[in-house]
């Protein structure tokens, strides 16, 4: 009995430490655009962030001809961006200097929704 409750509260710790990481994600980009994330709604914030010392840019919509097709923003450090519709982030290194890491976590939504069936 006792060894079973060790074993549940180690496995609390290590998922709790595996949560506590927090939302951020977190890729390696270069130069050219790389996919972060695809999303589906009426609209959503997002936090994205570049690496301190860094030029990034984000680019946001559907991704064609080699670009992201719908807004497309420089930074540095932290930014507050919003994305409407259907489509996906993007980012990039901007200054130069190679990969760089980014980090985006979405910050909140407003879902899609359909209205019922008028009989």
């Amino acid at each position: 009995m006792k060894k079973s409750i060790l074993c549940a509260l180690l496995g609390l710790a290590l998922m709790g430490g595996a949560f506590g990481a927090g939302p951020w994600v977190i890729k390696h980009v270069n130069p050219d655009w790389t996919w972060c994330e695809d999303y589906v709604y009426t609209y959503a914030t997002y936090v994205v962030g570049c690496e301190p010392g860094r030029s990034c840019q984000v680019g946001m919509g559907i991704f064609a001809f080699g670009a992201p097709w719908g807004e497309k923003i420089r930074f540095s450090g932290q930014r507050e961006i919003t994305v409407v519709g259907v489509g996906a982030l993007f980012m990039r290194a901007t200054d130069g200097k190679g990969q760089v890491r980014v980090a985006f976590m979405e910050k909140g939504n407003s879902p899609v929704s359909i209205p019922p069936i008028s009989w």
